[in-house]
């Protein structure tokens, strides 16, 4: 017994290591890191990969990159910007994504990469496709570099769009299970998958639509890019594919080589005007800190809009709109002095109505404070991601931008039969007090009757909202609403078109329509101040352990001062001292 409360308490006393010290520890070897990073070169070549996915948004948890967190569209713009004006940075190497980029943030890379090349510098990109399609984006992407290189054994692969969705309504009903689905209308789909074994006539039309309206977009800009007409475009892309050479002759790239050969082509343009130039890693890219001017907020929403109790986890990075937080986020950016206009960038595909609703309050309550509001839509914007931007002031979105689906959907999937033929189990009618409905949602058994029409109700009258939402905030008649809603998703391109967004563009431009509508001058210098602000990390580690974030950081500070290579050879030299002193008195004593 005696062993084994010795081994318990050595494998608590690890956890209470491991979870506690570790964190600390981590921080301050992060913190001697940072003040032990050699120069940067004088000139450099940035190289840039981007076929890792990208998230919209950098993450508020400063430990997210441990846990593998991605790199987040929005900082590898801000860089790309920094560059354009750092006299440092001659050029960018790009590796480019083959594996599905989203199209609305290729246009934005895309942008980027071209207003670098305004300013007088170059980029050259390589293509190194996985040998089964390419992805077309990913191509937009880089479509207008200095240099575009293909690998040539690995050809220029099939290049469109393909949407494959499976049906799970037969395989439900095999398993005695089944999915109820109110939906607001008929171009609602995203609960087809579990009710449907086919495409409705309005699915087919949806997403047919939305297909053709992305491919023409991308079309034009590789057109426009590679300096041939939309037909010579168009005729390339649907004869894909072909091999590298065939795509050198029809300028779609313009060279045909391995990575390292790209690589050193590009530091070879660098190093014809500074010899000592060299590649250096994007996210090693340290740009110069410019801090004045005046401040515009940008409040950061991406992933499913949702309510309820934010994670804490110590290395979680995970993608939702939280309803607390980017509420709060937005009215501290209205009571913030310095700010003078609000860039509300939304990457969402929606979620909860109340969740929606409650962000939208803080919004309009932001206005009322007299601050204006730009929306910039991301990826995607839809749904609850588009009723939490109806009120803003402008919105700005990618012609590529998936936005719209003015709707609203709901049900549960029901398995109680499921669990009485396989697992011979048995849930009888519940015991239930108060109001007949509330069990309503039980997954056991289907609505009945009243359930039903209880459930529709309230979906008609969430739908009805949303479109009065819309309405309002739009300047258009409930008509003319429902003429584009019925849960319809558009692209940018088409959204501009119907009065859902004001203007195309990127991040970029919503900043650039920020500055109109505060009376920031063009060329003005301005602060960029993101919400929620990325917490302090011993803030991180009191909310997940509940220690304070004083006594983390007196044990951080002490660790990165006792791990400071001046204090490593004082200690040693006292240590030495020491011993010799030990040795000293130990020959007096003999």
């Amino acid at each position: 017994m005696k062993q084994f409360l010795i081994t318990v308490a050595g494998v608590l006393t690890g956890l209470v290591l491991f979870l506690f010290i570790g964190p600390i520890i981590l921080i301050s070897m992060l913190m001697s890191s940072v003040n032990s990073r050699p120069p940067q070169p004088q000139h450099m070549v940035l190289s840039l990969d981007l076929r890792e996915p990208m998230t919209d948004q950098r993450p508020s948890n400063p430990f997210a990159a441990f846990g593998g967190g991605s790199e987040a569209l929005l900082d590898v713009l801000a860089r790309i910007e920094a560059a354009r004006t750092d006299n440092s940075v001659d050029g960018i190497y790009v590796r480019a994504s083959t594996q599905g980029m989203p199209a609305a943030q290729a246009e934005e890379i895309r942008s980027a990469l071209q207003a670098f090349q305004r300013s007088g510098k170059f980029v050259v990109a390589h293509i190194q496709n996985d040998g089964v399609r390419m992805s077309m984006p990913g191509y937009m992407a880089v479509a207008d570099a200095d240099e575009v290189w293909l690998q040539g054994a690995s050809e220029f692969m099939p290049m469109g769009l393909s949407a494959e969705v499976t049906f799970f309504a037969g395989t439900l009903q095999r398993y005695h299970m089944q999915a109820q689905f109110e939906t607001r209308e008929e171009y609602k789909t995203a609960a087809a998958t579990m009710t449907d074994r086919d495409f409705t006539p309005a699915h087919r039309e949806e997403l047919t639509s939305l297909m053709t309206s992305l491919y023409d977009v991308m079309l034009a800009n590789i057109a426009a890019d590679r300096g041939i007409n939309a037909q010579q475009a168009r005729a390339a892309i649907e004869a894909t594919p072909f091999t590298g050479q065939r795509a050198v002759e029809l300028k779609l790239v313009d060279k045909l080589g391995r990575p390292e050969e790209a690589e050193r082509a590009a530091l070879a343009r660098a190093q014809q005007t500074h010899r000592g130039a060299e590649v250096v890693d994007f996210a090693e890219y340290r740009p110069p800190q410019r801090n004045s001017g005046p401040v515009i907020a940008v409040v950061q929403g991406e992933g499913a809009i949702v309510s309820g109790p934010e994670s804490h986890e110590l290395f979680g990075d995970e993608q939702a709109m939280n309803s607390d937080r980017v509420a709060q986020a937005l009215l501290d950016a209205s009571e913030d002095e310095d700010v003078r206009v609000i860039v509300f960038r939304v990457s969402s595909p929606g979620g909860s109505v109340v969740a929606s609703d409650q962000i939208l309050a803080a919004l309009r309550t932001a206005q009322e404070r007299g601050k204006k509001i730009v929306v910039s839509m991301g990826e995607v914007a839809a749904s609850g991601g588009y009723y939490v931007s109806a009120y803003a002031d402008e919105i700005v979105a990618e012609p590529t931008t998936i936005t719209g689906s003015i709707g609203v959907l709901g049900g549960k999937l029901v398995i109680g039969s499921a669990m009485d033929y396989y697992l011979s189990s048995n849930t009888p009618d519940p015991i239930t007090v108060g109001s007949p409905l509330v069990n309503m949602f039980s997954s056991d058994r289907p609505f009945n009757q009243a359930e039903r029409a209880a459930f529709a109700g309230f979906i008609d009258r969430a739908y009805q909202d949303f479109m009065g939402i819309v309405a309002e905030g739009r300047g258009l008649t409930r008509e003319q609403v429902h003429e584009i809603a019925r849960g319809r998703v558009w692209t940018g391109q088409q959204a501009l078109e119907r009065h859902l967004v004001d203007h195309l563009g990127g991040f970029s431009v919503a900043v650039a329509r920020a500055r109109a509508l505060a009376g920031i001058g063009e060329n003005e210098r301005v602060q960029l101040k993101f919400y929620p602000a990325e917490e302090n990390p011993f803030e991180a580690i009191e909310k997940m352990f509940g220690v304070s974030s004083e006594s983390a950081q007196s044990l951080a500070r002490l660790n990165a001062f006792m791990s400071d290579p001046r204090v490593a050879r004082a200690m040693a030299a006292l240590r030495e001292e020491d011993a010799n002193v030990r040795a000293e008195s130990h020959v007096e004593v003999r």
